[in-house]
């Protein structure tokens, strides 16, 4: 997938969603630590902000997926 700023993109197959730190703090946000197959993993630093538009997005993923799952 292109990248709509220009900048590079670096592809990096993740393993496992190994943690999720969510702040009680409205200002920090959140940290993600994603597996990977590479020599090292991803630890993610989210703002409040960023957090907000991923939930978005994800939540809006689920939802077109459900569309395009058949109903058990």
């Amino acid at each position: 997938m292109p990248s709509i700023t220009g900048k590079p993109i670096i592809e990096i197959p993740v393993v496992n969603v190994s943690e999720v730190v969510v702040t009680t703090d409205m200002g920090e946000g959140a940290m993600i630590k994603l597996e990977t197959e590479a020599d090292a993993d991803l630890w993610l630093v989210l703002s409040p902000t960023v957090l907000v538009q991923l939930e978005v997005m994800l939540a809006r993923a689920a939802q077109e997926q459900a569309k395009k799952v058949p109903r058990q």
